[in-house]
């Protein structure tokens, strides 16, 4: 088997099926199979996957257990000599799974590359980072991006492929000797799991390379946005766990009262716009319910 393709499904029956359209039209020129983790959906997606797509391998859990757990259920089935980790949210473009392959086999420098990801308008959806540091996270919890230009590789040219530290995590291929040195992804994070998964495998000398010939189509996030709570209270408080294990207690302090800060000056925003929008009442709850997390972060996702 060449390549396994892994994709975890939460309630986007839609976009899922759209997913697997896109996959099974391409032409593809080598093995593949694709493992859908379906993580407790109540929207009829796995009736639908099973019945549109007999020959996806469907693991059906009784719960959600999250993005990185269910990921790593398939990555222990897999058969493949390459591991894709796709989206459900997201559409592959023609030969874009090819090409990406095609580079892994002629360049064993490499041990991890990604697509260039667009959004659903075709515009450039970013997708690289720098590793994170107190500095980069404060510019952007407080909405100054303007200062992140170098974080954000704003100074590369994004038609050009260059070797980056971090990559999303929403179209990533990698070689299966990757999980065998570095360990699979880490289940008590959340949202910033790729990134960790990326430092690590930097740490283990293995290289990144971002690779704009080929194109993905991103939606962005649509399972998250059923959730405000999972979705908001984890962003932030996975941040302050990747800071416990990767930086030193300085930094990782700095961050948490940059975080608390953070999280209080959005609860109170939220609750001023919440009479004008249930949307803005969602998030002031979720930032209320994030807040002891920041203190005492949660093991795994809550």
């Amino acid at each position: 088997m060449d390549i396994s393709i892994v994709i975890v499904n939460y309630n986007v029956r839609d976009y899922i099926l759209k997913c697997l359209d896109t996959i099974f039209a391409s032409p593809l020129q080598m093995s593949t199979e694709v493992i859908v983790v379906d993580n407790n959906s109540h929207d009829g997606s796995v009736e639908a996957i099973a019945a549109a797509y007999p020959q996806v391998k469907l693991i059906i859990n009784k719960y959600n257990d999250g993005f990185s757990a269910a990921n790593n259920q398939a990555f222990q089935v897999a058969e493949g000599r390459y591991i894709l980790m796709l989206n459900p949210d997201t559409e592959l473009t023609e030969d874009s799974l090819h090409k990406l392959f095609s580079f892994l086999e002629n360049n064993a420098e490499f041990s991890i590359v990604a697509p260039k990801l667009t959004n659903t308008d075709g515009s450039l959806q970013q997708s690289v980072w720098r590793f994170p540091s107190v500095c980069t996270l404060f510019f952007d919890m407080f909405y100054l991006t303007m200062f992140l230009k170098k974080k954000n590789y704003a100074d590369k040219d994004m038609h050009l492929a260059f070797e980056v530290d971090s990559i999303s995590g929403a179209a990533l291929l990698f070689r299966r000797e990757v999980i065998e040195k570095i360990g699979m992804l880490d289940e008590t994070l959340f949202w910033i799991e790729d990134i960790d998964f990326c430092y690590r495998a930097h740490k283990a000398g293995l290289r990144t390379l971002y690779y704009p010939d080929s194109q993905v189509i991103h939606h962005v996030s649509k399972s998250a946005k059923l959730n405000y709570n999972i979705s908001i209270s984890n962003q932030i408080f996975s941040k302050i766990k990747y800071f416990r294990k990767h930086k030193n207690f300085v930094s990782t302090f700095l961050l948490t009262i940059i975080s608390l800060i953070n999280v209080l000056l959005r609860f109170i925003v939220f609750g001023l716009l919440s009479p004008f929008s249930k949307i803005y009442w969602r998030k002031a709850k979720a930032y209320l319910y994030t807040l002891p997390k920041v203190i005492v972060p949660p093991k795994g996702i809550k």
